[in-house]
C-alpha cells in the first residue's frame, strides 16, 4: 500500500491520513429538564372502544 493513500486496505479512513478537513463540533447535549415538551398522550386521545379492550386485557 502506498503511504499517500488516505484510506486503509478495506476502505476505512486512517487516523494518520493527514486530513485537513475542517470539523465543526456538534452542539452540547441538552439536559432532559431543559428540553421542550413535544407532546403528551392521554387516554382520551384514543377511541373509547380501544380503551375498553385495553382495560379488559389488563384485568388478567
Amino acid at each position: 500500500m502506498r503511504t499517500d493513500d488516505k484510506r486503509g486496505p478495506l476502505g476505512d479512513a486512517r487516523p494518520d491520513s493527514g486530513s485537513t478537513r475542517d470539523i465543526t463540533p456538534s452542539l452540547p447535549p441538552e439536559k432532559p429538564e431543559d428540553r421542550e415538551n413535544v407532546g403528551i398522550v392521554t387516554p382520551e386521545d384514543y377511541p373509547l372502544e380501544d380503551r375498553k379492550k385495553a382495560n379488559v386485557a389488563n384485568q388478567d
